[in-house]
């Protein structure tokens, strides 16, 4: 049998299995917005985690503020619950979370939209948890110190294509579906890949052993990348 038609059928049983271990949600048919601004505070640095459960998750720089966030909903329960507050330290903590299990059967009429917005000076440390959907993330712009994702089920594109001012640690846990790293052009790229089944794209990095380095070596911050593949398409591009 076809690579890819097994690949295909084992999708299918997962996504399968994992609805049949899910309860069902109700949702109502209008659909509800609200907008958020955490305003920065006297924080030097902040921690940031994002927890959803399901839906649509687009997070982009371009805000005065620590973050600017659009909710659109149309079950009342899954407006997130944020928190925030600034240590001693100076260090803030940030936690944007839906109020749901991860494991629930998504209906036909769900809708539950989060657009975040962060600012571009502030270092962050990011930290995004993901059940079901679709997720764009354009984290070029932002002061990242260090990154993770851990999908669940359905597609990621997440943009680091943007200049390093510092070092930059990043580790993604795949999941099932589609994946879609972008990195930078003209730096120390350090990507170790392991696992996955399925097809993996790798544009503009050599292998030297088991690890994965860019074309480019010089003077510089450096990307240490690291990936546990899932079930589905890898795409690791340097552009």
């Amino acid at each position: 049998m076809d690579k890819r038609i097994k690949v295909s059928l084992l999708l299918i049983a997962v996504l399968s299995i994992t609805a049949a271990g899910c309860v069902a949600i109700p949702a109502v048919s209008s659909v509800e917005s609200h907008t958020e601004v955490v305003d920065l505070e006297d924080a030097e640095s902040v921690t940031a985690e994002i927890i959803m459960g399901a839906g649509k998750l687009v997070v982009q720089s371009g805000t005065e503020a620590l973050m600017e966030g659009e909710f659109h909903y149309n079950y009342k329960d899954y407006s997130p619950d944020i928190a925030y507050r600034v240590r001693s330290s100076g260090r803030g903590d940030l936690l944007v979370e839906q109020d749901a299990g991860p494991n629930f059967r998504v209906p036909s009429n769900y809708k539950n939209e989060w657009e975040l917005v962060f600012n571009e000076e502030i270092p962050l440390n990011l930290e995004i948890t993901l059940g079901a959907g679709e997720s764009v993330l354009d984290l070029a712009d932002l002061n990242l110190g260090s990154f993770a994702l851990k999908m669940g089920a359905g597609s990621s594109y997440v943009d680091l294509s943007g200049i390093l001012d510092q070092d930059l640690v990043v580790n993604i846990q795949g999941g099932v579906g589609e994946l879609t790293v972008l990195l930078p052009l003209d730096t120390n790229i350090i990507a170790e890949v392991t696992g996955g089944l399925g097809e993996i794209n790798i544009k503009g990095l050599d292998r030297e052993g088991e690890m994965l380095v860019s074309n480019y070596s010089g003077p510089g911050p450096v990307l240490n990348i690291t990936i546990e593949a899932g079930i589905g398409q890898l795409n690791l591009l340097v552009q």
